[in-house]
């Protein structure tokens, strides 16, 4: 079982036991938070507990299976983790363009990892893939590039022309496939551009601009977790000015697409809409 939860400073402890929230501020049947403290409850999985970031229990079911608990680990374990430490992080993939950092928000189903993966297989620069953390150098936003394999569809295996050879099986049950992407030496990229995905009775991909009031609810929907944020009221408040720093400093558009589009089709057009943008 890997445990890759790729922070500095951090210590894991398997334990024996499942540890609980002291005294959350938010608690549902799964996730329990307050400022300092996380515990999520994965059924026929296992526990986990976070605290201040620094510390990560674990408490694993009999017979988990390795891949769920990697799963979890480098999925909300990870970004409740980096909303202790007041780490930023989207639920979008990023790659960089013609030295341009892009990222691409959208809802699952968007296309936001087979546009991404179509860029990087003609030679694009991989950043991340689902989960894309956002951190600050000198108060300009870059991109946190993490090692993470891409979980792709059949349908865009095929349009993408993937070999079997390059494809792992991802967890049982997914019917998904993994693809490893190399991944860039640097640890960041600055942010240059964001495109915000939807489907819409549109005849091919439109590019609409947004006033500032629209990005800014865009991006904050995009927030990981708001289920364990909801009990970090400092780290939400903090949220909020470094979305307002994001969006005064990053080329900020909405795609709408048709349902049925093309992969190759959506690349060709979201490649020009790039080489026009200026920056």
């Amino acid at each position: 079982m890997s445990e890759n939860v790729p922070l500095q400073g951090l210590s894991v402890q398997h334990v024996l036991k499942a540890q609980r929230v002291r005294d959350p501020i938010f608690e549902s049947e799964s996730v329990c938070t307050s400022q300092s403290e996380f515990s999520l409850h994965v059924a026929g999985v296992g526990d986990f507990y976070g605290l201040h970031g620094r510390l990560l229990k674990i408490f694993l079911d009999p017979g988990a299976d390795p891949d769920w608990v990697d799963l979890y680990l480098q999925g909300q374990v990870l970004v409740a983790l980096l909303h202790q430490r007041k780490i930023i992080s989207f639920h979008a993939s990023s790659f960089i363009f013609s030295g341009r950092g892009v990222m691409l928000l959208g809802e699952t189903g968007a296309g936001k990892t087979s546009l991404m993966v179509s860029f990087a297989l003609e030679g694009a620069g991989f950043l991340s893939d689902d989960l894309t953390p956002v951190v600050f150098r000198d108060n300009v936003p870059h991109v946190w590039s993490l090692n993470r394999k891409v979980k792709l569809r059949s349908d865009a295996i095929a349009q993408l022309n993937i070999s079997d050879e390059k494809l792992t099986d991802a967890e049982a049950g997914t019917g998904k496939k993994y693809l490893i992407l190399e991944k860039r030496d640097e640890e960041t990229h600055k942010l240059d551009i964001i495109l915000k995905i939807e489907t819409g009775a549109v005849d091919g991909p439109v590019f609409t601009e947004l006033t500032p009031a629209e990005k800014f609810a865009l991006l904050r929907s995009e927030i990981c977790s708001w289920e364990i944020l909801a009990g970090m009221p400092e780290t939400e408040a903090a949220y909020l000015q470094q979305l307002v720093k994001i969006i005064d400093s990053v080329h900020f558009v909405k795609v709408t697409r048709p349902p049925d589009i093309r992969i190759p089709e959506m690349h060709a057009s979201i490649r020009e809409y790039l080489s026009k943008v200026k920056g």
